[in-house]
């Protein structure tokens, strides 16, 4: 289980050049209060996530988060502990800095920096960003509720909690030794023929040798004829197909770069799919907010009807051009795919030859060896001892071959086990069957804090994470179907469910739970009451953080009470 301590920071947002320092691990209730602006969010959100993962929780750019007035030296500290093990991330702006102590060393940093992030995403924090803001962070801004990711990122946190995600790791790896052992078997099987052939003109040599010995000159002229006949005719097929190994060599390799290179640019195009798919989604939104408010929820205005049209209208407009792009894309990477398929063809096609011209290679060599056998042998007896070394060399050819052909049957049995470890690690494999395992708890967690809220749901997810929710008459709804505050209460029980999991699971979890503005946004009296029973009920494990505005409703229900406020356009924090 991950303890935070404790997090200080400098020169971070609207904070000066003296270290603000909170700990985290003090009271099991704190109340954060303070005016807008005053920076509570800066100190709880942005702070941590900032030093964890290099990105603020809200959608702030990274220069910005240095302190505007002083501009440099901005510096965020989180320590916490995991087992007997002590650790310190330190993370800063102008200049840029980024270090893990680890029981006060400092960790190798010989690596590249986003190697230096992987190291603490996967092996100390076991979780990333986005699995993070699900299971510590409930906020009312920029945070994005489990219901409302997409399918991949629903699974991608699932993954994550249950620390599933490896198998997608053991899964890449895999298919590149995959890869490696099939080329290696496609070479084996090369050497295997190229062997038999040279095999094959031996024991012809060798029977030559035993049934000609006495031959004159003038038949081992005509045997040496019918070599040079063999030779002719190899070396025309190879010159009339113009194989020719090293060009075919070079052929083989731009095919593959070509492939790599189209791979690269499906890598590209399904990046813009996605960035395409999010400015979408947002267009949307903002046409859902024109067409559901007359008043701006900022200032209170009236928003005109015609700006509401034009908004609506040039939304539709982008929506309509960005679907353009879209199907742009799908076309490019369609043709993408047919042009590595084509490739993928025209790779077997040309390794296929290259086996084919280095087998003839080797029959021509074999042939023209023989040729020089024959005729040191014209005018002088081959003797007994001649054969015997030529039969020791067929000894020494099947001996070879032996060994390649148990080679060949190892790697054969390595692949067919590598093919099934392939088949466990895909998604339907292994995974479904832990997820599977793990459904009913999570299904059985999510209810228990939503009636803990007095929201008396059946609430279940299936495999793919859909949800079916029956309320009522045991009609079946959605999460779109409730009220804000009804989401909100399911959004709270999924976080609360997600961290008993993985306490369960013992994968990625921590003392620490920040609600952002939860009793400020959806929530009427009731669900503020039932809200501070569910975090009461919590908070004799979890250290839970609260910050609201309206302190004047809370302050008898907290232990602990942080005030911050802004003198001089500097922050400070206010210990109660």
């Amino acid at each position: 289980m991950i303890k935070f301590e404790k997090v200080r920071f400098k020169n971070f947002g609207s904070f000066g050049n003296t270290f603000t320092e909170i700990q985290l691990n003090g009271s099991n209730t704190t109340l954060i209060c303070g005016n807008n602006g005053s920076g509570k969010s800066f100190a709880f959100l942005d702070s941590i996530t900032f030093a964890l993962f290099g990105k603020p929780f809200r959608k702030i750019n990274i220069p910005q988060m240095a302190n505007s007035i002083n501009q440099k030296n901005c510096i965020v500290e989180v320590e916490f502990t995991k087992g007997s093990d002590k650790f310190l991330i330190k993370r800063g702006i102008n200049p840029r800095l980024f270090e893990i102590y680890k029981n006060d060393d400092l960790i190798n940093q010989d690596a590249k920096s986003l190697d230096y992030q992987e190291l603490l995403e996967t092996q100390i924090l076991k979780m990333n960003y986005k699995t993070f803001t699900q299971v510590v962070i409930l906020g009312s801004s920029s945070f994005v509720p489990f219901m409302q990711l997409s399918a991949s990122d629903r699974r991608n946190v699932i993954e994550n909690i249950l620390d599933i995600n490896i198998f997608s790791t053991m899964n890449v790896v895999l298919k590149g030794k995959l890869l490696i052992l099939k080329e290696s078997i496609r070479e084996l099987n090369t050497k295997i023929e190229i062997h038999k052939n040279k095999i094959s003109v031996q024991e012809n040599y060798v029977t030559t040798l035993e049934k000609k010995n006495n031959e004159d000159d003038d038949e081992k002229n005509k045997r040496i004829d019918e070599l040079n006949q063999k030779i002719i005719k190899c070396t025309h097929e190879m010159h009339s197909k113009r194989i020719i190994v090293d060009d075919l060599i070079s052929d083989i390799s731009n095919i593959k770069n070509y492939i790599k290179e189209y791979q690269l640019k499906n890598k590209d195009a399904n990046s813009l799919l996605i960035s395409c798919g999010e400015k979408i989604k947002q267009k949307q939104e903002e046409i859902n907010f024109f067409k559901q408010n007359s008043k701006c929820p900022t200032c209170s205005q009236s928003i005109e009807e015609s700006i509401k049209k034009q908004k609506i209208l040039t939304n539709n407009f982008d929506i309509s051009n960005l679907n353009d792009n879209l199907k742009e894309i799908d076309n490019l990477v369609s043709q993408n795919n047919k042009s590595i398929e084509l490739f993928e063809k025209n790779l077997d096609v040309l390794t296929n030859n290259l086996s084919y011209a280095r087998t003839l290679e080797s029959q021509i060599n074999s042939l023209k060896n023989e040729i020089e056998r024959i005729n040191k042998t014209k005018t002088n007896s081959i003797i007994k001892n001649d054969l015997s070394e030529e039969k020791k060399k067929l000894i020494i050819l099947n001996s070879e071959m032996n060994v390649l052909v148990e080679e060949k049957q190892s790697q054969s049995e390595d692949l067919m086990y590598y093919e099934l470890a392939s088949e466990l690690l895909k998604d339907s494999g292994v995974k479904t069957k832990i997820i599977k395992h793990y459904l009913p708890y999570m299904n059985k967690f999510i209810n228990k804090f939503l009636s803990s809220m007095d929201f008396f749901v059946q609430f279940e997810l299936d495999e793919e994470f859909n949800e079916k929710i029956k309320s009522r008459h045991r009609d079946d709804f959605s999460y779109m179907n409730f009220s804000e505050g009804e989401k909100m209460r399911i959004d709270l029980a999924l976080l609360l469910a997600w961290r008993e999991i993985a306490r369960m699971k013992n994968s990625i979890s921590c003392n620490l739970l920040i609600l952002d503005e939860v009793f400020d946004s959806s929530l009427d009296t009731v669900g503020m009451d039932e809200l501070m029973k569910l975090i009461k009920l919590v908070s004799d494990k979890t250290n839970v953080y609260v910050i609201s505005h309206k302190s004047d409703q809370l302050v008898d229900k907290f232990s602990n009470i942080v005030s911050f406020e802004k003198k001089n356009n500097f922050s400070k924090m206010i210990n109660n």
